[in-house]
């Protein structure tokens, strides 16, 4: 699961003479040239995505990367025999699109958890701004190799964590990306459903419930639907290292 702010990536530029909703942006310069005064920035569109939409889906030409404004998707990827794999729930700040880059199509569907937010950052353009502004492209590849991290981090927990590991380690990163965004580390909502989580961690929903039970009963956390408060973060921490 993708749950880390872009806020890490690089300390944000100072984005003088940018529309107001840009200036406060953390990836603003992949999309806004340095040299403000002789450059024009991309052309950019902001795109509203219902809860349950996609904002795009596997097959559709790479013309756009996505910075996520507002809300949270899930990407999913599905094999020729149907079988469905959740391999990220992204939030806030998360850049969207990059497994298109390879071969110019897109391989998963993003589908918003909750009515989202994004900006669509024409792929060409963001292309031509990094390579006039050498920290743009440090700041592009950092955000692949840490997609790339992601998904080594989602191959240790599926092929090598107990039920139990894989749950709290779930838990322990999703309260470190609500903290990254300013939010409450222990009480938060889930916004993707059992379902969901049993799919992105390579269990039944049964076992899902089971083990939120277990770390309940255990006083490590209290559970009402989607609703969550962790009490102890650092016995889940724990557990999640094994």
């Amino acid at each position: 699961m993708d749950t880390t702010s872009l806020a890490l990536s690089t300390p944000p530029p100072v984005n003088q003479g940018l529309p107001r909703e840009c200036a406060s942006c953390e990836v603003a310069r992949l999309c806004h040239p340095q040299d403000w005064a002789s450059l024009a920035p991309a052309a950019r569109g902001r795109r509203s995505v219902r809860r349950g939409e996609a904002l795009y889906r596997a097959g559709d030409a790479l013309h756009n990367l996505y910075l996520l404004r507002a809300g949270s998707m899930k990407i999913r990827v599905t094999n020729t025999s149907g079988l469905e794999q959740i391999t990220a729930f992204p939030g806030a700040g998360s850049l969207l699109g990059l497994d298109a880059i390879e071969t110019g199509i897109h391989t998963c569907d993003a589908i918003a958890l909750e009515d989202s937010v994004a900006c669509a950052l024409p792929y060409r353009e963001l292309e031509a701004n990094c390579e006039q502004d050498a920290e743009a492209g440090r700041q592009f590849h950092r955000l692949i190799a840490h997609d790339m991290n992601h998904c080594q981090r989602l191959l240790l927990t599926l092929g090598r964590m107990t039920t139990d590991e894989r749950i709290a380690s779930f838990l322990v990163e999703t309260s470190e990306q609500m903290a990254a965004h300013g939010y409450s580390s222990r009480q938060f909502v889930l916004k993707m459903t059992r379902e969901d989580i049993a799919n992105h961690l390579g269990m039944k929903i049964e076992t899902v419930c089971r083990v939120f039970a277990r770390l309940q009963a255990a006083s490590l956390l209290l559970v009402s639907k989607r609703h969550l408060e962790i009490l102890d973060v650092d016995a889940l921490r724990r557990l999640s290292c094994g």
